[in-house]
């Protein structure tokens, strides 16, 4: 458990610098990703960014 509480506030990190492998590694023919893949990391991109503004912007919701 304390694994997953180090990784609160940098699964959006963890799964950018992997999209960015993925595309240096296939720009450098080491690793071909197939083409149904990007949309899907990329969807998995938004959804980490947005799980993640949703909270900043708890965070600093004003009072009322």
């Amino acid at each position: 458990m304390k694994y997953l509480e180090y990784l609160k506030g940098k699964k959006t990190y963890i799964v950018a610098v992997g999209i960015a492998a993925l595309g240096v590694l296939q720009g450098l023919d080491v690793f071909t990703v197939p083409e149904a893949v990007w949309p899907i990391l990329g969807g998995l991109f938004g959804v980490t960014l947005r799980a993640g503004v949703n909270k900043v912007s708890e965070a600093v919701k004003p009072t009322k």
